[in-house]
């Protein structure tokens, strides 16, 4: 019997080792997003939607009526207009909310969350704002043309004689005030050499003072008893803008580019909404005609000027100035006027022989003493044109329109355009230049008066919310320091140019002022007082030492349109044109 061994079995494998313990949980931190990012990533999720709103928009009708309009305007809550929106804005403005509440809708958001709404229209304008803002930090020139630096040039060698003899008169004035105040009786001066020369200036410098005070007294005792002189019926159609020859100013009478005042006469020139040009006399009490451009303008004649001094001309050579008018069919023109030597003037003596039929009709029949002939068409503006003004020199012209912009135009050239400036935001109309010709004033339907030098073109400076509605004209006066402003609210603001400041507020009338006009600097007249007509039918004279009220002078049947100063060698005398279609002068 054999015993058999059995062997065991394999042991079973060992089992594999536990994995090693984790090292710990692992920490993550989660950041909340700060209030900008937030509010960036908010207003790019609301310019998402604004983009997919305006991509719906066309595809969305709304109504064409504008009571219909109105009403769905109302129903979404929204304004009716906003300010500066016309009909097809309002329109475009509510297919625009239609199409930001359907993408609401969509997108899960609560339409009647005016949030929402506020917040896509203020996040467009902040993106909107963001860019200009970005734009506006780079400041863009644009180069000048070798003629506007020319002109520039000229009119600062000009404005730098005229200040200069202007300044050189104004400070001998300022001394004898000065030595007025603090003089000692002539009794008490010490009879040495250099005190009695003292006392002879002191003396002097009085006088100057007591004339210009006499003069004074004169010229304000003739305007309060100034009275309706001569009336003429000037137009088929109202006459909306007047202007009379400018006299040189006293302290410039020994400039040689100027011409003589002996070979000035008071001429006047009147533009009608009949688009003709009519040039008259002012040393005549009847006002007689002296030329005639029929049809100028194919409509109304909004502006004029007379060029103060003769382009090119010399100082024996008799006055024939350049007229410029402003009319609302888009363009400006420049007339000049001369002289027919072979028909003499028209003389008062002529209707004394007791035949006014006989005297008409020889007046008919005889042609006019001058002509005015067609020197150049202006065009640059795209609006109407409002108002022109001759710069001191005579050479440059300045026009101003309802396209918010106002140019600058060569006369010798034949109305070459120099300039053509904006920095207006409404319409541009009332335009005034300095007794220097340094700077420019120009006003605008906002209430905005723009100071502009014209030296370097730059703006000098501006003035805003002085008027409550427009600034229909502007005017320097010839001190140089001053100016007046007038609109639609009816008062004559008057502004210290080295104080940037108004320094008189006169309620002058009760409607809307049309023209302002300062007395010239010449002798009787001295800048001591300023005009201004309006359309209340009256025409003021107020006084520039306290701007106290001297005259009022009521003629005209309805609307005073503009009113001017003639100065000659018989005095001082007011010229006025209405909308009673009549041209009246007084003295």
């Amino acid at each position: 019997q054999s015993n058999s061994i059995m062997s065991a079995p394999p042991p079973p494998p060992p089992p594999p080792p536990p994995p090693p313990p984790p090292s710990g949980p692992t920490s993550v931190e989660v950041l909340d997003l700060s209030a900008e990012s937030q509010s960036a990533k908010r207003q790019h999720e609301l310019l998402l939607l604004d983009l997919e709103a305006k991509k719906r928009a066309y595809r969305i009708d709304v109504p064409t009526l504008p009571n219909n309009v109105r009403d769905a305007l109302r129903k979404l809550r929204q304004p009716v207009r906003l300010f500066g929106e016309n009909p097809a804005d309002v329109r475009d403005r509510l297919r625009m909310e239609l199409a930001r509440r359907e993408v609401l809708m969509e997108g899960g958001i609560a339409v009647g969350s005016a949030l929402d709404l506020m917040a896509i229209s203020s996040a467009a304008a902040a993106a909107a704002e963001e860019k200009e803002e970005e734009e506006e930090e780079v400041t863009k020139y644009t180069v000048a043309e070798p003629e506007l630096v020319d002109a520039r040039k000229e009119m600062a060698t000009f404005s730098a004689r005229r200040a200069r003899a202007r300044l050189a008169r104004e400070r001998t004035r300022r001394d004898a005030a000065r030595v007025r105040g603090t003089k000692r009786p002539l009794d008490a001066t010490v009879g040495t050499s250099n005190d009695g020369a003292n006392s002879s200036k002191d003396q002097n410098d009085d006088d100057i003072l007591t004339a210009l005070d006499k003069e004074c007294l004169d010229l304000y005792k003739s305007v309060r008893n100034m009275c309706l002189e001569g009336s003429q019926f000037a137009d088929a159609r109202p006459l909306s803008a007047i202007c009379a020859s400018p006299p040189v100013p006293g302290y410039a009478s020994g400039d040689t580019a100027l011409c003589s005042s002996s070979n000035r006469p008071a001429l006047i020139a009147t533009g009608g909404w009949s688009g003709a040009v009519r040039l008259w006399d002012g040393t005549s009490s009847t006002l007689d005609p002296l030329a005639t451009k029929s049809q100028g303008h194919e409509d109304r004649i909004m502006g004029i000027g007379m060029s103060p001094v003769l382009p090119g001309g010399g100082g024996t050579k008799e006055y024939e100035p350049v007229v410029a008018t402003a009319s609302i069919d888009l363009t400006g023109k420049l007339w000049k006027v001369r002289r027919n030597d072979e028909v003499p003037m028209p003389m008062e003596e002529d209707n004394d022989d007791g035949n006014d039929a006989a005297n008409n009709n020889r007046k008919a029949k005889m042609p006019d003493p001058y002509t005015i002939e067609e020197l150049a068409t202006l065009r640059g503006h795209q609006a109407r044109l409002c108002r022109v003004a001759f710069h001191p020199s005579g050479r440059y012209v300045a026009t101003t329109s309802f396209d918010h912009t106002w140019c600058l135009w060569d006369v010798e050239t034949g109305g070459t355009q120099l300039l053509l400036q904006d920095g207006h935001w409404k319409e541009c109309y009332g335009v005034g230049m300095h007794p220097d010709g340094s700077l420019c004033a120009t006003t605008d339907f906002g209430g905005t008066i723009q100071l502009w030098d014209m030296r370097t073109g730059k703006s000098a400076c501006h003035f805003t919310g002085a008027h409550a509605r427009r600034v229909l004209c502007s005017e320097f006066a010839p001190n140089g320091f001053q100016m007046a402003t007038a609109g639609d609210d009816g008062t004559l603001k008057i502004w210290d140019l080295r104080r940037k400041s108004t320094v008189a507020s006169v309620p002058a009338h009760s409607r809307l002022i049309t023209q302002v006009r300062f007395g010239h600097d010449v002798p009787g007249q001295n800048g001591e007082f300023v005009a201004t007509s309006s359309f209340d039918g009256t025409v003021k004279v107020w006084s520039t030492r306290d701007w106290r009220m001297l005259s009022t002078l009521q003629g005209h049947e309805g609307k005073v349109m503009g009113v001017d100063i003639v100065s000659g060698s018989e005095g001082t005398a007011l010229v006025s044109s209405g909308f009673d279609k009549t041209l009246k002068l007084w003295k």
